[in-house]
C-alpha cells in the first residue's frame, strides 16, 4: 500500500502511534479526575457512567489504531528477513 513511498510509510506509522498514545491519555484523564470521589468513600457522582464511556471508547479508538499500525504497517525488518 505504501511501499512505493517509504518517507509517507513512516509518517502514517508515526502518525497512528501518536493518536493511540493520545487516546489512551484522554480515556485516563477522565479516571482520573473521577478516582478521588470513588476512593475518598463519598457516594458515587453522577458524572461516572459518562466518564467511564469516554474511557471505553478512547480506549478502544486507541486498541484500534494500534491493531491498524501492527497489521498494515510492518517494520521493514519483518521483510528484509524474507
Amino acid at each position: 500500500m505504501f511501499t512505493d513511498n517509504p518517507s509517507l510509510r513512516k509518517i502514517v506509522r508515526t502518525g497512528l502511534l501518536v493518536f493511540s498514545i493520545m487516546g489512551f491519555i484522554s480515556g485516563t484523564l477522565p479516571l482520573a479526575i473521577i478516582s478521588p470521589a470513588l476512593l475518598s468513600g463519598n457516594p458515587m457522582p453522577d458524572q461516572f457512567p459518562a466518564f467511564a464511556i469516554i474511557a471505553v471508547v478512547n480506549y478502544s479508538f486507541a486498541i484500534v489504531l494500534l491493531l491498524v499500525r501492527s497489521k498494515f504497517f510492518k517494520k521493514d525488518s519483518d521483510q528484509r528477513i524474507q
